[in-house]
């Protein structure tokens, strides 16, 4: 009987536990406690959050660190990297010697075939030995796993990062859109409130016959498309909030606040265009031909010998007959003909990189015109600011103007209602303006990769 077995058996186990790691924790999103990967991706930290939690009225960036938090979306991506992580810790297992401890427990029969038997009773042994096994080469399975496993391990971190900034331009979007159309709304019940009074004096000097019948049905004419207007706002309004609500979880009446300014791009479109190399998109489609590439290398390499070292070890050894200590044998093997499998899977492996290198085409251009998009439209938005805070301006002094005169008894109501109506309309083209400058102003960033801010750069 041997006796070191059982303890270099736990040694190699041990060691293997060492050398293959542990795997790491994954995001919950039903705590405040930004993990070191949310922090990484998206510059959110743990006070941000929890200084969020506890605003009443939330700005852009309040709004998008309770979503990086609690939305399913990261999460579910960072699973996709624990996963990537996993198969890394396969394909190195791979390379690794496989060790066992069996035990078997054999009866052998005392009578034979041809007649005949033994005078003694049947044979039995019980045998305890450790079994090892090295792969040496298996084609090129082997280089294969670890090269595929790096690429899909980019592929789900490029993702990951990927993800954090088509969250960042939703939320922005929402957000914005959210108070477009509650500007929207405020404009329309300012002018209805209005409205109001006038018919209220219309109807009263009609009926001392200072004003005409026309004059009333235009105003209450007026009235009713407002009423209309303002209800297709609200219904709008419900239907952002409630978008807001799945997004980020949030209660659908948060009170939300502007506090962000229109910017300028940061550098001309010639320089902008040169960050497409670096978007996450394109690298992860770089990442995903790479990973094909590794799946042809395996489809190739069937054609290829494999060979392995196979040993026994024996530690324990009671009854049967005589055992020897150890043996060790080596394996090898050649396909010479598999019906047309491998040939098969190298034309499926072949198609499948060139679906890769045609959608990593795609995704530069994609990516190429994101960005030209998000320039043009940054750079338009900041022109329209700049016309209708004009058209604002002197839509309040014709106001201001007409009012004056109605004081005067010098025009209508209808002259009063009117100047107010291109008043609200200029106003309101403003709001939308703005409003649309700050979504383009993350768009912009986010195109180019300079939003969300990493914290190495704040």
């Amino acid at each position: 009987m041997k006796s070191s077995g059982p303890l270099y058996l736990l040694a190699s186990v041990l060691f293997i536990s060492q050398i293959t790691g542990c795997a790491e924790a994954p995001i919950k999103i039903t705590e405040n406690k930004v993990e070191k990967p949310l922090e990484q991706i998206t510059g959110i930290t743990t006070d941000a959050v929890e200084k969020a939690a506890q605003k009443a009225e939330m700005n852009l960036w309040d709004v998008y660190a309770l979503t990086v938090k609690h939305t399913e979306d990261l999460a579910g991506k960072y699973e996709n990297i624990l996963q990537s992580d996993a198969l890394s810790r396969q394909a190195v297992a791979s390379v690794l010697p496989q060790i066992a401890i069996n035990g078997t427990k054999a009866l052998t029969s005392n009578t034979f075939i041809g007649g005949g038997s033994s005078s003694l009773s049947p044979i039995s042994a019980t045998t305890a030995y450790l079994s090892g096994t090295e792969t040496l080469f298996t084609g090129l399975n082997q280089i294969a796993a670890l090269q595929g496993a790096k690429a899909l391990s980019d592929f789900n971190h490029l993702s990951f990062q990927q993800e954090a900034r088509s969250l960042l331009l939703a939320v922005a979007r929402t957000f914005y859109g959210i108070l477009q159309l509650q500007a929207t709304l405020e404009s329309k019940q300012k002018i209805e409130a209005l409205t109001l009074e006038i018919l209220k004096q219309e109807q009263q000097w009609k009926a001392i016959g200072r004003s005409r019948d026309s004059d009333v049905l235009t105003t209450e004419a007026e009235l009713a498309q407002l009423k209309g207007d303002e209800l297709a706002a609200q219904g709008q309004l419900n239907v952002a909030r409630d978008a807001l609500v799945v997004l980020t979880g949030l209660q659908t009446q948060q009170s939300l606040k502007s506090e962000e300014e229109p910017v300028s791009p940061a550098f001309s479109f010639e320089e902008a265009e040169t960050k497409v190399k670096e978007r996450s998109d394109v690298l992860a489609a770089k990442a995903a031909v790479d990973l094909a590439d590794a799946s042809l290398l395996q489809a190739h390499g069937e054609h290829l010998p494999s060979l392995a070292l196979q040993g026994q070890y024996y530690v324990d050894k009671e009854g049967g007959f005589p055992q020897p200590e150890w043996n060790v044998q080596l394996l090898a093997s050649l396909p010479i003909f598999e019906g047309g499998a491998i040939l098969a899977q190298e034309d499926i492996a072949t198609s499948k990189k060139r679906q890769a290198e045609m959608q990593y085409s795609l995704t530069y251009r994609q990516a190429l015109q994101d960005i030209r998009g998000a320039y043009k439209a940054l750079t338009n938005s900041l022109n329209q600011v700049d016309a209708y805070t004009k058209a604002l301006d002197a839509a309040k002094k014709d106001y201001e103007a007409v009012a004056r005169d109605r004081r005067l008894a010098l025009n209508t109501n209808l002259d009063v209602l009117q100047a107010l109506t291109l008043l609200q309309t200029a106003q309101n083209n403003y709001d939308n303006a703005h409003y649309q400058t700050l979504i383009n102003t993350i768009w912009f960033g986010e195109a180019t990769g300079d939003l969300p801010k990493l914290p190495a750069e704040k």
